[in-house]
C-alpha cells in the first residue's frame, strides 16, 4: 500500500474562524495571518492505492460554484485536484473510489463538474462514493447552523449516479484501512486510519485541520458542538500518542504531517525532523 498528498486547493479564510473562542494574541503564534486576519488554508486530499484500488480520500471544493461563492475563498488559480492528480500520472477515470471524511462543501465539492448543459455530475465515472450514513443523513436534511455547508449540487449526483455507499467503522474499509467515526465537527465524520506496514497514519480532516489545533481548546467555531470536539479530540490524540500515529492534516498549509507527544502542557506536535517517505 502506498499513499500521497494531493493538493487540491489552496485558499484563505478567516483566522478567528479556525480558532473559535481562542484569542488572537495566542493563536498567531502558532498559526499566522495577513493584514485582512486571512489565514492560509490547504485541501489536502490523499490518494491511497492499494493493489488495483486508487482512493481518493477527500476532494476538494471544487470550480463549479459561481463566482460570489469563490470571492471569500481566494483561491489560487494555479492549483487543481485534477492537475494534482496528473501531476502523480493518476487520471479521474483511474479513480476507483472516493472516500468523504464528511460532506461539507470544501470537502465534497471536487467530486462533482457541470457538464456542457450546465448540471452537476460526478467526476470520477469509475468510482464508488463513500462517507458515513450518519453524515449523510445528516447532510440531506441540514441543520441551520451546517446548511450553508451541504450544497444539493455536490451532494444528489452522487446519490443519483448509484454509486453511493456508505461505510461501515466496525469493519475495515480495505485492507489496512480502519475508519473512526467522530460527532464534534458534524454527524458522522470519519478519520481514516491507514497501516502501509511501515508507518501508521492518520488523516484527521476537520477533527484537527492544522497542526496548531492539537491543544484541546483550540476548536475551530464551524464545530456543532464544541465540547465534544474536545472530547474526542483528548481521547483520539491520546492514542495517537500511544500507537505512534503519524497525523495528516488536510489544511495545514505550512504542515504536512506530525507526530504528537505527551508534554507538562499535555499533547503537543513532537517536535522533531520527520521525514515520511510516501
Amino acid at each position: 500500500m502506498t499513499i500521497t498528498p494531493i493538493m487540491a486547493d489552496i485558499w484563505k479564510m478567516d483566522g478567528g474562524v479556525a480558532f473559535g473562542v481562542i484569542p488572537k494574541a495566542l493563536w498567531t503564534k502558532s498559526y499566522p495571518e495577513d493584514k485582512d486576519n486571512l489565514v492560509n488554508m490547504a485541501s489536502r486530499c490523499l490518494l491511497i492505492e492499494s493493489g488495483d484500488r486508487k482512493i481518493l480520500v477527500n476532494a476538494g471544493m471544487g470550480r463549479k460554484q459561481n463566482d460570489k461563492y469563490y470571492k471569500y475563498k481566494y483561491l489560487d488559480k494555479n492549483t487543481s485536484l485534477l492537475n494534482s492528480l496528473k501531476e502523480k500520472g493518476i487520471s479521474a477515470d483511474d479513480i476507483t473510489d472516493v472516500l468523504f471524511t464528511h460532506l461539507h462543501d470544501d470537502h465534497v465539492g471536487g467530486a462533482t463538474i457541470r457538464d456542457e448543459k450546465g448540471n452537476s455530475v460526478p467526476l470520477f465515472n469509475n468510482a464508488d462514493y463513500w462517507c458515513s450514513e450518519t453524515q449523510w443523513e445528516w447532510a440531506i436534511n441540514p441543520n441551520i447552523r451546517e446548511a450553508a455547508s451541504f450544497f444539493p449540487e455536490n451532494l444528489i449526483p452522487l446519490k443519483e449516479s448509484n454509486r453511493l455507499k456508505f461505510t461501515h467503522p466496525d469493519k475495515e474499509f480495505i485492507k489496512g484501512v480502519t475508519l473512526q467515526e467522530f460527532e464534534g465537527h458534524t454527524k458522522g465524520l470519519i478519520i481514516p486510519i491507514i497501516d502501509t506496514g511501515i508507518n501508521t497514519f492518520a488523516y484527521v480532516s476537520d477533527l484537527i485541520p492544522f497542526a496548531a489545533n492539537i491543544p484541546l481548546v483550540y476548536v475551530a467555531s464551524v464545530d456543532i458542538n464544541p465540547l465534544v470536539s474536545i472530547s474526542e479530540k483528548e481521547t483520539f490524540l491520546k492514542e495517537a500518542v500511544t500507537k505512534n500515529y503519524v497525523l495528516l492534516f488536510e489544511h495545514d498549509y505550512y504542515t504536512q504531517y506530525a507526530r504528537v507527544e505527551e508534554t507538562e502542557k499535555g499533547i503537543r506536535k513532537k517536535e522533531e525532523e520527520l521525514k515520511i517517505l510516501f
